[in-house]
């Protein structure tokens, strides 16, 4: 729980005959959909998370159990507790159960660690300036732009954390956030009626921080579903999901290059290029193949799941919705198409030799699998065998230097296919490429190797006009 504050009393009382069964309910609705997902009974939980993640997870349901009336008298357990037993705690402790008992769980974004003290959290869900949490544990193990799912509550003047929180890596976060934004939307619509049949309709801004503040009151099982269904696999070491994309192919790297033909030129090959209307121009160099943007099902394009993930999407779209179905891009004499799968590159290299003709000499296609493409990363980064000299150090951080100024003028997939310098020329590719920034320093952050973990972004943030946002 929060530094400083015993709530062992309250807890106690949750064990009574009149709480246990309500306490049981409440656990299993957050437990209950990744244990039948995965086949483990509750209590296997400790053993499979550990228990300090275990804690985290029962900390997240029993705060939502404190928030929970029960049906015959419509009583919380904290106004229970603190009626019959509440003479016994501290004012500031009863204080703080009250402010826990009326909380609500939510998503935010760390940034501005100060270890051992505090750090600025950002609500994803519900909006707003950052607010500085005083947390002595979590600060130190914290990185920048983690995204954690907590309860923050004000106590003894200050803002703290509740005692569960979980960690959420991009994919978990992203899942979470669409998941969300549904359920607010639906909410809005219900509030809307609500009001409008009372005779006092509400704008648009206030239905949507009503439908917020419904929904997460009502919502803290979502956070610990979502969460368990993307850890569970990766402690129960599980198969990864199948990676395909958005035409279901199974998803392997190919790399087909084109040498230009005797005599020929880059102009040449630009003019040909700039004919093929599937071809967007991203930039003299780069273009991007193009189809229609892809439908959205009542699913909201999540992996299918069984006993645990079958399939993920993976897939990229550019700011008007157009799906992106492989790259084109010239490099030292040659035309290269990327795609993320063989349908692709055949359908591509039909593309290329009918528009290109005589210009290109015959292509060779390196391909890559999903498993091996990962493998290969993971064996970029080896562990150092001792600590870097300052001078290895300085040459490395150089390095990072030379390679993301080049990366600011180069077309980045996540941005949709532009450089990040041109990406900021628009309000939305600004906000794209301050969420690229914040994935790569975290990514960085949390690299085991010490050099990496400790280079220093800021720059990039300043260069690119959005230092601002870096909070």
């Amino acid at each position: 729980m929060a530094t400083g504050i015993d709530i062992s009393g309250l807890i106690r009382w949750a064990q009574r005959d009149e709480w246990a069964e309500m306490w049981e309910d409440v656990f299993w609705e957050h437990v209950g959909s990744g244990c039948e997902s995965f086949d483990l009974d509750a209590d296997d939980l400790p053993r499979v998370l550990g228990e300090h993640q275990f804690m985290n997870l029962w900390g997240c349901a029993f705060e939502d159990f404190l928030t929970r009336s029960r049906s015959s008298d419509r009583q919380t357990i904290v106004a229970d507790y603190l009626k019959r037993r509440g003479w016994k705690e501290p004012i500031p402790v009863k204080r703080y159960m009250q402010a826990l008992g009326t909380s609500v769980m939510s998503l935010y974004e760390v940034s501005d660690i100060v270890p051992g003290e505090s750090f600025l959290a950002r609500d994803l869900i519900r909006g707003g300036e950052p607010v500085r949490i005083s947390e002595r544990s979590a600060s130190r193990m914290l990185k920048s732009w983690d995204k954690i799912g907590a309860r923050v509550v004000e106590h003894s003047g200050k803002t703290v954390m509740g005692g569960g929180a979980l960690v959420f890596d991009a994919a978990a976060a992203e899942r979470l956030l669409s998941a969300m934004a549904e359920l607010q939307k639906r909410m809005r619509r219900e509030v809307r009626k609500i009001a409008k049949d009372a005779g006092e309709p509400l704008s648009d801004a206030a239905a949507r921080e009503a439908a917020a503040l419904i929904v997460l009151m009502n919502s803290a099982w979502v956070f610990t579903g979502v969460w368990l269904d993307h850890y569970l696999p990766r402690v129960l070491g599980l198969k990864r999901p199948k990676l395909v994309n958005h035409d279901g192919d199974d998803i392997v790297f190919c790399k087909t290059r084109y040498p230009w033909a005797p005599g020929v030129g880059a102009e040449a090959i630009r003019d040909r290029l700039r004919r093929v209307p599937e071809f967007a121009e991203a930039s003299v160099t780069f273009w991007n193949w193009i189809g229609p943007a892809p439908a959205v099902d009542a699913g909201g394009g999540e992996p299918t799941q069984a006993a645990g993930p079958v399939a993920e999407i993976l897939s990229t779209t550019l700011d008007t919705g157009e799906l992106v179905l492989g790259n084109i891009e010239i490099i030292d004499g040659a035309v290269v198409l990327t795609t993320n799968s063989m349908a692709r590159k055949e359908r591509g290299s039909a593309l290329l030799a009918e528009h290109l003709g005589d210009l290109v000499r015959p292509p060779l296609t390196e391909i890559q699998t999903a498993e091996q493409a990962m493998a290969e990363s993971a064996g970029r980064s080896p562990a150092p065998s001792g600590p870097p000299s300052e001078a290895e150090a300085e040459i490395v951080r150089k390095s990072l230097d030379a390679h993301y100024r080049e990366t600011l003028d180069t077309p980045v997939k996540m941005l949709g296919g532009v450089s990040p310098r041109m990406a900021v020329r628009t309000a939305k590719g600004k906000e794209k490429v301050v969420a690229w920034l914040k994935y790569l320093e975290n990514q960085s952050h949390r690299n085991p190797d010490e050099i990496l973990a400790s280079y220093d972004f800021s720059w990039m943030w300043e260069e690119l006009g959005v230092l601002d946002r870096r909070r």
